[in-house]
């Protein structure tokens, strides 16, 4: 057997191997309750909640991203890097310490470290140096609900102040009140604080729920739309604006409604259900998401010159024969 398929091989059993007993197998923390639980169990739990639910979806997206570099990777020679049995040692030391200390998320770094380094030292640098993009998608895939608890709130109080100073800009008068929007009372008119609209930014429409998802849909397109390195940080980097923007136009779009065709139409009852068109306008934040992102990247091709290729010179010559 060569030592390109020997190699492959180890690589491969180390995967699974390793994979199945550290995160299907070992019970590993017990988070809030009572028993042990591993990391799979855990995966499955969060992927439930809809802010994480993409994570189910990766471990596919990096199966189809390692697939279309297959030949590349073919084409490269197969080495060995003595770091990436440093990290393999370090990775299991995360995992025992994220083991004693009752911590998923010691587990999951530890779990992406030991993929890197048996990627570094079963088949070099080159290799693993292509397969990069794909490791960092990996990324996506572990839930961090100390994310919501730390940031959440601020979205959701930046979600209120910008559109209520929208709002009040186009002549919409409006108060804002802690995470909860409202209509100006009119004594003029008869009207009530509230009576046009009433709005409780809640943690689910903070832009918490869309922003994860969008941070994969931008990686990809990112990567697939741009060639060189600073483009794609650069585009990137544009996705948190890009979700906060369109998830303040879902909330302008809601608002509007509601002074158009009611507060129970266009949003519900938030104590009960929230009305289908509050639902679909979720959707609609990521094609207004989408549709900004493509128009940064045309303003990269615009400014930047093309989708970052490389382009090639055609030198043409021209012979001239002697006439005799």
């Amino acid at each position: 057997m060569s030592r390109l398929r020997t190699s492959s091989w180890l690589v491969l059993a180390l995967l699974v191997a390793s994979g199945l007993l550290l995160i299907a197998i070992q019970p590993y923390a017990a988070g809030y309750g009572h028993f042990r639980r591993t990391i799979l169990a855990e995966l499955l739990m969060q992927w439930k909640d809809p802010t994480w639910q993409h994570g189910a979806l990766l471990p596919f997206i990096v199966g189809f991203l390692l697939w279309t570099r297959r030949r590349e990777v073919a084409r490269l020679p197969v080495s060995s890097n003595h770091w990436g049995f440093l990290l393999i040692v370090f990775a299991l030391f995360l995992y025992f310490a994220g083991f004693r200390a009752n911590n998923f998320y010691c587990g999951y770094l530890g779990v992406m470290t030991l993929v890197a380094g048996a990627s570094l030292w079963l088949e070099g640098s080159q290799r693993s140096r292509t397969r990069l993009f794909a490791w960092l998608m990996l990324g996506f895939m572990w839930p961090l609900p100390f994310l919501e608890e730390s940031i959440g709130y601020q979205m959701r109080l930046l979600m209120v102040k910008t559109t209520g100073f929208v709002l009040n800009t186009v002549g919409v008068d409006s108060l804002v009140s802690g995470t909860a929007l409202q209509s100006m009372p009119n004594t003029d008119l008869g009207r009530k604080a509230g009576d046009l609209f009433s709005v409780g930014i809640a943690a689910p429409c903070s832009g918490m729920r869309s922003l994860f998802a969008l941070l994969v849909v931008g990686a990809l397109f990112s990567y697939f739309r741009q060639r060189v390195l600073w483009r794609r940080l650069a585009l990137f980097s544009a996705i948190l604006p890009i979700a906060i923007v369109a998830n303040m136009v879902r909330i302008l779009v809601l608002i509007f409604s509601a002074m158009v065709f009611g507060q129970h139409w266009a949003i519900g009852d938030a104590d009960k259900e929230v009305s289908v068109f509050h639902e679909f306008t979720g959707i609609g934040v990521f094609l207004v998401a989408l549709l900004l992102l493509q128009f940064a990247s045309w303003l990269l091709n615009h400014f930047c010159g093309g989708l970052g290729f490389k382009r090639s010179r055609t030198v043409s010559r021209q012979v001239v024969a002697p006439v005799s």
